[in-house]
């Protein structure tokens, strides 16, 4: 699915929100924030591709990427890699981590809103 990552520019003219990501440190511990571009999409958790497929329920083949989160550790240009909203009831809960079922269990019945909108 690489050939969904974007480049800057091709992210912009989207019109779907991006995340980028950083760490900031609060009381001596890295915690994870982030600006969005635009309003987040309403979700329990974003999921790359693969990951999708593997908790059960897997992109359709015309579906969308909900939002696109930055990754600076990319080497080419394409640093904008695509996320799906999912939802709590659609995933196999036996086949998630223990990080995906901490943001469930913080986003259930609302939204992936647990970064910073600027």
């Amino acid at each position: 699915m690489r050939k969904l990552w974007l480049n800057k520019v091709q992210a912009k003219a989207s019109g779907i929100p991006c995340l980028i990501p950083k760490q900031v440190e609060i009381d001596g511990e890295w915690v994870m924030e982030g600006r969005w571009t635009s309003p987040p999409p309403t979700a329990d958790i974003l999921l790359p591709y693969n990951r999708c497929k593997q908790v059960g329920c897997p992109v359709q083949e015309r579906e969308r990427p909900a939002a696109y989160v930055y990754n600076a550790s990319e080497k080419t240009q394409f640093r904008y890699i695509p996320f799906w909203a999912r939802f709590s009831e659609d995933i196999d809960h036996s086949k998630i981590t223990d990080d995906e079922a901490w943001i469930l269990s913080l986003n259930r019945g609302g939204s992936v809103r647990k970064f910073k909108s600027s």
